[in-house]
């Protein structure tokens, strides 16, 4: 009879190696963009505002609307993202930017 409960320990123990790389769906909003104040760029697991870098942890979707998740509760909205244009809002300050695509 075969015993699966001992293969458990092993599964849980690859499971561990595996390193989470963060999102890697190919997302309409990557790209480089004109936001009039900064050129942005996103990459499927990156956000470059022009100055630094932040590596995604996360990205949430409903319609249009992405919000991306950074470290330390860091969070922007992308908003009515088409091929052309973006709608880039700041989760911490509200600040938005109408920003069309390089």
């Amino acid at each position: 009879m075969p015993r699966p409960l001992l293969a458990l320990p092993l599964c849980l123990a690859l499971a561990a190696c595996v390193e989470d790389s963060g999102p890697s769906e190919p997302y309409p909003f990557v790209g480089r963009w004109d936001c009039g104040v900064q050129t942005f760029t996103f990459t499927n697991t990156t956000y470059n505002n022009g100055s630094r870098t932040y590596p995604i942890q996360s990205v949430s979707r409903q319609d249009r609307t992405y919000t991306l998740r950074f470290a330390d509760g860091y969070m922007i909205i992308l908003a009515a993202v088409t091929d052309t244009g973006l709608t880039w809002i700041s989760g911490a300050t509200g600040d938005q930017f109408n920003c069309r695509r390089l």
